[in-house]
């Protein structure tokens, strides 16, 4: 028999008629799965209490289909708290950025790393902002959206510091009247954020998410306007 025993992250779940649960998980080998958990409702089951979410497992499961069967999900690690509100309001937009844009077994270790890293973050680092703009830009290379921060589309000419860029999603950075300055931009590209490096990043990749992934409807987002 086929074992599939992994490390994984709970990103979603919900009811399945009166005792079980769908629940939806970022493994480190099989990407994105949906697994029954049997029984997990109830009080007695060894599954129940253990399917929270940023809480690293160690999971297995059966089946050939998409929708899997689970029969392990045990903590891998001591669970740490997240060390404020918004890291915590933080972490469930990361997963439903995972949850919309990745696909069914879409199999990523480095998706994986990404996401591990970037909660573990949350839990201990106060700095959100850089946290979220890191992983969102990682996530889109992932996804094969990687922005290029430091030429343009048209001509592949150096972007410069005092010289502004228009930003579209489909092609990427043009010298214009307006935008942003190629100064901020390199910021971007080598992660060294400034404030307004910052709130740069969060535009572009927002604008990007959006124009890719248009039917998105990323209900944490109102914790961030």
């Amino acid at each position: 028999m086929e074992e599939n025993f992994q490390k994984a992250f709970v990103i979603h779940s919900r009811a399945y008629k009166e005792t079980s649960l769908i629940v939806t998980f970022l493994s480190e080998r099989n990407g994105k799965i949906n697994a029954v958990a049997k029984g997990a409702k109830r009080k007695n089951s060894r599954l129940s209490g253990n399917l929270e979410p940023f809480q690293c497992l160690n999971i297995d499961f059966r089946g050939r289909s998409d929708l899997k069967t689970l029969y392990l999900a045990e903590p891998c690690e001591v669970f740490e708290d997240f060390c404020g509100s918004e890291n915590l309001y933080s972490a469930f937009y990361v997963n439903e950025l995972i949850n919309f844009l990745i696909t069914q077994s879409e199999e990523s270790v480095d998706l994986f790393g990404i996401y591990k890293n970037c909660i573990s973050a949350l839990k201990k680092e106060q700095s959100v902002e850089t946290i979220l703009r890191n992983f969102e830009l990682d996530l889109l290379g992932i996804l094969g959206y990687e922005i290029n921060f430091l030429t343009e589309y048209d001509n592949n000419a150096e972007l410069k510091s005092g010289q502004m860029y228009k930003y579209s999603p489909q092609s990427g950075f043009a010298k214009s009247a307006n935008g942003f300055d190629g100064k901020i931009l390199k910021e971007i590209s080598d992660r060294s954020f400034s404030k307004d490096a910052l709130m740069a990043s969060k535009e572009i990749n927002r604008k990007t998410i959006e124009y890719y992934f248009e039917e998105l409807n990323i209900k944490s987002r109102v914790f961030f306007k």
